[in-house]
């Protein structure tokens, strides 16, 4: 009986043993790192200071923006002193947009387009010329002089480019929205003009001009074609 209760103390004295040589086996973790989360909890935050980091290695903005969209949590300073110190060090405005709206967490975000590529403007050319009629020109010539057949749609046009900016010409008739017609008539010393302003559906905005010279009539068919767009666009 004496032997059982010694080879039971035995063992259990072994087993304390090795029980205290496996916590003291364990690594010892320093007070400093056990206590870092509790004391600067900004730790793994992302900050102006990464920024700066990143922006002078060469990166680009695209590449700066999206680690800031792909960090779990962020702390930048965006006051007026923390703005002067990133245009000083020659942070993009791109970028300073990023941090003033970072992501929220578990949200996801894509980059906005920085100076590198920015968004498709349209020309001011077309912008303007959007917001005027366009106007078409078409021309017969009859008479037995030189000056008869000439094209008279091209003096039609240098007309309406002086007396009628408001307007834009085309010389695609199926762009138009209006057609002024002309049938120039010279015999000898007499002239006559005959002059149709059609809306793009063909209908004659009023009866036909007869008489008078191309740009007297020309005036006469802007002030037409004025008239009746403003009343579409109202």
């Amino acid at each position: 009986m004496k032997k059982v209760l010694l080879i039971a103390a035995s063992v259990c004295c072994s087993a304390v043993c090795v029980s205290a040589q496996s916590q003291d086996a364990r690594p010892v973790v320093p007070a400093t790192q056990q206590t870092a989360s509790a004391t600067n909890p900004n730790a793994d935050k992302m900050t102006n200071a990464d920024v700066i980091e990143l922006a002078g290695l060469g990166l680009s903005d695209d590449i700066v923006i999206a680690k800031i969209y792909a960090a779990s949590a962020t702390d930048f300073d965006t006051s007026i002193p923390g703005l002067k110190a990133l245009k000083a060090a020659k942070i993009s405005d791109a970028v300073i947009r990023a941090m003033i709206n970072p992501p929220h967490p578990g949200t996801e975000q894509t980059p906005a387009p920085t100076s590198e590529h920015p968004p498709t403007q349209q020309p001011a050319a077309n912008l303007q010329s959007a917001n005027k009629p366009r106007v078409f020109f078409q021309s017969a010539s009859h008479g037995n002089t030189t000056n008869a057949s000439r094209d008279q749609s091209m003096e039609m046009s240098k007309d309406f480019e002086q007396d009628c900016p408001a307007v834009q010409i085309t010389l695609a008739q199926q762009m138009a929205d209006y057609t002024v017609a002309l049938n120039h008539i010279e015999v000898g010393l007499a002239r006559d003009n005959q002059i149709q302003v059609a809306d793009k559906n063909g209908d004659l905005l009023s009866k036909t001009k007869e008489g008078g010279s191309i740009r007297a009539g020309m005036k006469k068919a802007c002030a037409l074609v004025l008239a009746d767009w403003a009343k579409k666009t109202k």
